[in-house]
């Protein structure tokens, strides 16, 4: 289940800089992003599996973030050069595309050209799922320290597949995923971070499913909702907006705070439940 939800968001701002690089491992383009501050040793590696929109600004914009923090932080691009385009968040599925006087003809077309059941069937979950298959142990070759994994949205999913995995995986965490279905919380085994938007048409049932699949796991995991946000607001707030802001900084900090603490998480059955 997906929608326009998944696709909407601020893009980050076109001044905006990375600080990484991007090269291919076993036939994907990546995105790699490493502490650069000097003295700075690396604390670990993150897989960050991304939105529909791949390697997208706001997408490097955090794996940057990541790496500021200690983290070689990779962004595979499981869409094969295929990702949605930026501007495409600032339009709403089925309303008048003529109607929008900001957009260029250009960004009007590029718009117009995209068919969302076509996108959607080039890119389903097994697909995706049978590329990162693929990729894993190429990269897993290139890992030093523990590898975390991290999830937004589409890569919700497949974050949760690796949390099934044993010495290879440290701790997963994911922000409003989507296409989930009940099987994808069952037989975890890496402690799992959930961070779920106040208003989004998944948090209901996912609520629901993890509250009821979770504790039978055996897994450590944390499920949040944070009061006032909407889908992508871990990835793609405005964050000229104070209070979109706040909240991105908020679930970063707290995702980070979860990878950060992996080493000392042991197994438990008790659930943490909040609401911000």
């Amino acid at each position: 289940m997906s929608t326009c939800h998944c696709f909407s968001g601020v893009p980050a701002d076109g001044s905006y800089r990375p600080s990484g690089s991007f090269f291919d491992i076993a036939g994907l383009k990546v995105y790699k992003s490493t502490p650069k501050s000097p003295g700075t040793e690396s604390k670990g590696s993150i897989l960050f599996l991304p939105d529909g929109f791949g390697l997208a600004r706001h997408n490097q914009r955090l794996a940057d973030l990541y790496a500021e923090c200690g983290y070689d932080t990779t962004i595979p691009d499981y869409f094969e050069g295929d990702a949605l385009p930026d501007i495409f968040m600032k339009y709403l599925p089925g309303t008048d595309l003529d109607s929008y006087d900001a957009f260029t003809p250009e960004q009007k077309k590029t718009i117009r050209d995209i068919h969302m059941p076509s996108w959607l069937e080039r890119h389903t979950p097994s697909h995706i799922s049978s590329l990162i298959g693929k990729f894993l142990p190429d990269f897993l070759a290139t890992v030093s320290g523990n590898l975390h994994v991290i999830g937004h949205c589409f890569g919700g999913k497949h974050a949760l597949d690796l949390a099934k995995r044993g010495s290879d995986v440290a701790s997963v965490v994911v922000f409003h995923p989507s296409f989930l279905e009940s099987s994808d919380t069952e037989n975890l085994i890496r402690p799992v971070f959930m961070g779920l938007a106040e208003s989004d048409v998944f948090t209901p049932d996912l609520t629901s499913t993890m509250l009821s699949q979770l504790p039978r796991s055996g897994a450590r995991y944390k499920l949040l909702i944070y009061g006032g946000t909407k889908h992508g607001f871990a990835s793609r707030s405005d964050l000229g907006n104070e209070t979109e802001r706040a909240m991105f900084e908020e679930a970063f900090k707290d995702g980070l705070g979860w990878i950060e603490s992996a080493a000392s998480i042991t197994s438990t059955t008790a659930p943490i439940v909040t609401h911000s």
